[in-house]
């Protein structure tokens, strides 16, 4: 992995010229999510969420509340795995729609320096249904998207469904403390840990670990953490 990020290094340094051609064009790529610009700042961001994450080769990973990708674009960035599918899910069609999931992946095809070595597809769900047939995916993903959701047993309900047995549900999620109980962003409450592992072994997943500040920040308000639930 050390060899691959070295090679982008060299290579992305040596399109200069590239990156100034594309640059005003990538500039006016309108897309939700945050935009990464530099790829020194993506390994320090999501290097340790990686090794997490555990992607394989082949792997088909469904992302919930994805907006328009921005998060599976970044890693892409960087990431070392090829041939991954990755099928994106939001309620948002003006978010989750053709026009800016390509002006994402032109941004961080564009970043990389090259195109990407996997494919996205999306959805467009609904608030009843992730609209994905049952028991037909073995991994799935929702980062910073549980908290923002009124009905959450209703959510992990839905992705339990969705799930084969042994399944992996991947959530990420700043947790709440005594001094900050509400999302900076949206001003949504966050939640505890005790609540999260709670609500999914309610909803049939079984804890199986997590990491926490896996982003270096110096000074972090709230702990953001990574769990890893099996179906049962």
């Amino acid at each position: 992995m050390k060899a691959f990020f070295l090679g982008i290094c060299i290579f992305v340094s040596g399109l200069d010229a590239f990156s100034q051609r594309n640059e005003e064009k990538v500039q006016r790529l309108r897309f939700c999510g945050y935009r990464y610009k530099d790829t020194a700042l993506l390994r320090r961001q999501f290097e340790q969420q990686l090794a997490f994450l555990q992607v394989r080769d082949g792997d088909t990973i469904v992302d919930v509340g994805t907006s328009s990708g921005a998060y599976i674009g970044a890693i892409n960035v960087i990431a070392g795995f090829k041939n991954v599918h990755f099928i994106l899910l939001d309620i948002d069609s003006g978010c989750l729609n053709r026009s800016k999931v390509n002006n994402m992946i032109a941004h961080y095809e564009a970043l990389r320096g090259s195109p990407f070595n996997n494919s996205i597809s999306f959805v467009v769900n609904s608030i009843d249904s992730l609209w994905l047939p049952l028991n037909s995916q073995k991994r799935m993903w929702m980062f910073n998207t549980l908290h923002e959701i009124p009905d959450k047993a209703g959510i992990i309900r839905q992705m339990a469904t969705v799930l084969q047995p042994g399944g992996e549900l991947i959530i990420a999620e700043l947790l709440a403390t005594e001094k900050r109980k509400i999302h900076g962003g949206c001003k949504k409450p966050l939640v505890t840990e005790v609540e999260l592992k709670e609500w999914l072994a309610a909803g049939g997943f079984d804890f199986k670990d997590m990491i926490a500040n896996p982003i270096p920040v110096k000074k972090i308000k709230n702990p953001y953490c990574l769990f890893r639930f099996i179906k049962r």
